[in-house]
């Protein structure tokens, strides 16, 4: 299995498909499933190559041999792809996070490297790479010093992280008012089972959103937490470093990370040497 899916990777016959947590023989689609694929044409080969990576992902430390291909793959690609057809349930085909996921969960040391220049050099894959650098744990603490310049530059940029946040509540509110207009008109003739309404009804909703309520602030906390950040966390804490200590325990200073960072603290047991009061110290 393990070397046909690393054929199907390098651009082969698209024998395996990832269906959740499992993988599985592909079968020829049938009608209207079969239109699908005509629609996406090119894309398909695409998708076989995502599929093959999350396949290898999904057998953890059995696909060593598939390795030298994800970093080939990793190094040179095909990247992430926006079909632009979502209505047929394929929207962005994410073959190079795929394959860095895939690299982290087989654990092969060969990926730190590889894993470490996306890092550097690719802000779009930071949050994935770090997840991957996870799962290697202590064969990534040569990498502690990078992952722990990302976290600095993420606690320094307090301006983007803003900006990022008020973006992310104005898509968030104009979902919510959406779905507070698409509802009314359910209730209102639930006999039909498409609803058409005016961009006025939604500013309307708009305005009336309530954003005091808990539900609404627990949503609003989310699309605006540090994925990144709390990444980068996650990472120092599995590593297990005596210097990845530090700047955890600088990141219970930062609002938007302190929860993560306390959380991680709560999984290192013990603390190593270094830590001394300094946690208790950041809190008070």
């Amino acid at each position: 299995q393990v070397q046909g899916l690393i054929g199907q990777l390098e651009g082969g016959q698209y024998r395996f498909r990832a269906e959740g947590d499992s993988c599985r023989q592909r079968r020829p689609a049938g009608f209207p499933a079969s239109l699908f694929t005509w629609l996406l044409e090119g894309d398909d080969d695409l998708i076989s190559r995502e599929d093959a990576a999350r396949c290898l992902g999904q057998l953890g430390p059995a696909a060593r041999p598939a390795v030298p291909a994800l970093l080939r793959a990793l190094d040179s690609g095909p990247g992430d792809r926006d079909t632009g057809h979502g209505y047929t349930g394929v929207g962005v085909i994410s073959v190079r996070r795929a394959v860095i996921e895939a690299l982290g969960r087989i654990g092969d040391g060969r990926a730190l490297g590889p894993l470490a220049r996306v890092l550097a050099t690719n802000p779009a894959y930071a949050r994935v790479t770090l997840e991957a650098m996870q799962a290697l744990g202590p064969q990534a603490s040569s990498q502690a010093g990078l992952i722990t310049a990302v976290l600095e530059a993420r606690i320094a940029d307090r301006a983007g992280r803003a900006e990022a946040c008020r973006r992310a509540v104005r898509v968030l509110d104009q979902q919510l008012a959406t779905k507070a207009v698409v509802e009314r008109l359910q209730r209102q003739n639930p006999e039909r089972t498409v609803h058409t309404f005016q961009e006025a009804e939604v500013t309307a909703a708009l305005r009336v959103l309530d954003r005091r309520s808990t539900a609404y602030r627990k949503q609003r906390e989310g699309v605006c937490r540090d994925e990144v950040g709390a990444a980068a966390l996650r990472a120092l804490a599995a590593i297990r470093c005596e210097r990845c200590l530090a700047p955890i325990v600088a990141a219970l200073r930062e609002p938007s990370l302190a929860q993560d960072a306390a959380w991680e603290l709560g999984r290192i047991r013990p603390l190593p040497p270094a830590a001394g009061p300094a946690p208790l110290n950041a809190v008070n």
